[in-house]
C-alpha cells in the first residue's frame, strides 16, 4: 500500500486539505483544534506536522504512519507500480522460466517486493532466466487465490515457489495439501527456529512446509468501558465468558487470522468456545479501525478488540487503551512458503531469499510478525507466549472441511 505521503514539513492545513480523512485521526488523538474549520485555516497554516507532534510529545514516524494508513484505508488505494499481479483474476503466473506466486501481508508487502525485485533482476542478469511473479496483497487476495486454485490440475501447473498466510490454501485437501502426499514440496529453511518460537514446534516434522513467521493476535482493551471493579481481561478464556457478550470486535474480514482464531478456539475450548466468539461479537472491525481510534463517547464500541500485533503500534496514541498480550498465548496464524522439490536452482535461490535474515527482519521489525529465522531478534514483550494449532492437529483434521464447519457454528451463535 503506497501512493500516500505526508511529510513532517507539511502544515496541518495542507494535510487536512489534501487528505480530509486525517481530520478524524487528529481529533481522536488530542488535536481537537484540527476539527475546527476556522482554526484549520488560521492556526493550521502556521504549524507543521513535526511541530504539532513535538508539542504533544508523540512519536513522529509512528503518527505519520497512522495518518497515512487512515487515508489508504479510506480510499482503499493499492500501489500498482510494484503490484506484479497484472491479471486480477489469476494468482499463478503463466510466463517466466521461474514462477513465483502468493499473497503477502499488507504492512510489509512493498519492502518485500522491493527486495525481491532486486534479487530476481540479479538472477535474470546472471543466468538469462526470467522470473514470472504474482504476489498480491493478502487483504485482496482470498478470492484471487480461490479462483487460481481451480486452474491447478497437476503438479506441473503449480508455480515453483508459493507464499501465503493462514491455513486455507496450504492445508485444504482440495487445494495445495493434495500435492503434499505426492512429495511435491520441500522445506529449504533452517534446521531450527529461534529461541522465541523454537519451543512451539513450528518446524514441519514432515519437511514439506517452510514456516517463515507468524501473525499473533492480541487484545486492545478500551479501559474507559471497564466497570469500577473490573480488571483488564488477560486471557482468551476470560473474553469468551458471558460477561463479554456483545462487547468484542474480531478481525472477521482478515480471513487468514480470523479462521486461525476460530480453529484454535475450537481446539482449546471446543464448540462452546466458538459459539462464545459468535455470542460475544459486537462487530467485525478492521484492525486499523480498532487500533487507531478512541472509543466512541457514550460507551459504544467494543470493550476488547482482537487485532494483529502489528496494529498495536497505532494504539500507543490512545491513553485509554491497553495492549494485552494474552497470558494463555497469542493465537498465531502462520506465514508459509512452499518450494517444489523439482524447482530449478534459480527458484531455490529465491526461496533462500525469502528464508534470509533480511526478509526475517522485514517481517519482524517492520511488520511485527515474529520471524522463525534463528538469527532474527523479535520485538515482543518479555513474556510473550503463543497458542499454536500444532502439526498433530493439522495432520488429524481436514482443515478444508473444518474451517467451514467452525464458521457455521460461529455464525449460528451470532444470530
Amino acid at each position: 500500500m503506497s501512493g500516500v505521503t505526508i511529510s513532517p514539513e507539511m502544515t496541518l492545513f495542507d494535510i487536512t486539505e489534501k487528505f480530509p480523512e486525517t481530520v478524524e485521526v487528529f481529533v481522536a488523538n488530542g488535536f481537537e483544534q484540527v476539527g475546527d474549520k476556522a482554526k484549520q485555516k488560521t492556526q493550521g497554516r502556521m504549524v507543521t506536522l513535526a511541530q504539532a507532534v513535538q508539542m504533544k510529545k508523540k512519536d513522529l514516524p509512528a503518527f505519520k504512519a497512522l495518518l497515512e494508513n487512515a487515508v489508504r484505508e479510506n480510499r482503499q488505494t493499492e500501489d500498482v507500480t510494484l503490484d506484479v499481479v497484472s491479471d486480477e483474476d489469476q494468482i499463478f503466473p503463466s510466463e517466466g522460466d521461474i514462477r513465483v506466486a502468493g499473497l503477502l501481508p499488507c504492512p510489509v508487502r512493498l519492502p518485500l517486493l522491493e527486495a525481491f525485485d532486486r534479487v530476481s533482476k540479479e538472477i535474470t542478469a546472471e543466468t538469462g532466466k526470467t522470473v514470472g511473479v504474482r504476489l498480491a496483497a493478502a487483504s485482496i487476495g482470498a478470492d484471487i487465490l480461490d479462483e487460481g486454485m481451480k486452474s491447478i490440475e497437476t503438479k506441473e501447473d503449480l508455480p515453483d515457489l508459493f507464499l501465503s498466510a493462514g491455513f486455507e490454501a496450504f492445508f485444504d485437501s482440495k487445494n495445495m495439501a493434495r500435492f503434499k502426499d505426492q512429495g511435491v514440496f520441500t522445506d529449504n529453511s533452517w534446521a531450527k527456529h529461534n529461541d522465541l518460537l523454537g519451543p512451539y514446534g513450528l518446524k514441519d516434522p514432515d519437511g514439506h512446509y517452510a514456516l517463515l513467521a507468524v501473525v499473533p493476535a492480541v487484545f486492545l482493551v478500551d479501559k474507559t468501558q471497564l466497570a469500577e471493579d473490573q480488571a483488564v481481561p488477560r486471557t482468551w478464556k476470560e473474553i469468551l465468558g458471558p460477561e463479554f457478550e456483545g462487547r468484542i470486535a474480531m478481525p472477521v474480514g482478515d480471513f487468514d487470522l480470523f479462521n486461525g482464531i476460530l480453529l484454535t478456539v475450537w481446539k482449546e475450548f471446543g464448540e462452546d468456545g466458538v459459539r462464545a466468539v459468535g455470542r460475544n461479537l459486537l462487530e467485525g472491525m478492521h484492525p486499523s479501525q480498532a487500533a487507531g481510534r478512541f472509543a466512541p463517547k457514550g460507551g459504544k464500541g467494543p470493550l476488547v478488540s482482537v487485532i494483529p500485533y502489528f496494529f498495536s503500534k497505532m494504539a500507543q496514541f490512545n491513553p485509554n487503551a491497553e495492549i494485552v498480550w494474552p497470558e494463555d498465548g497469542a493465537v498465531i496464524s502462520p506465514i508459509f512458503m512452499l518450494l517444489k522439490e523439482s524447482a530449478p536452482p534459480e527458484a531455490r535461490r529465491l526461496a533462500d531469499f525469502f528464508a534470509s535474515r533480511e526478509v526475517g527482519e522485514i517481517l519482524s521489525h517492520r511488520g511485527l510478525f515474529p520471524s522463525c529465522h534463528p538469527e532474527v531478534e523479535n520485538k515482543v514483550p518479555d513474556s510473550a507466549p503463543f497458542m499454536w494449532l500444532g502439526w498433530d492437529f493439522i495432520r488429524e483434521h481436514d482443515l478444508g472441511e473444518l474451517i467451514p464447519r467452525v464458521n457455521e457454528i460461529f455464525l449460528e451463535a451470532g444470530k
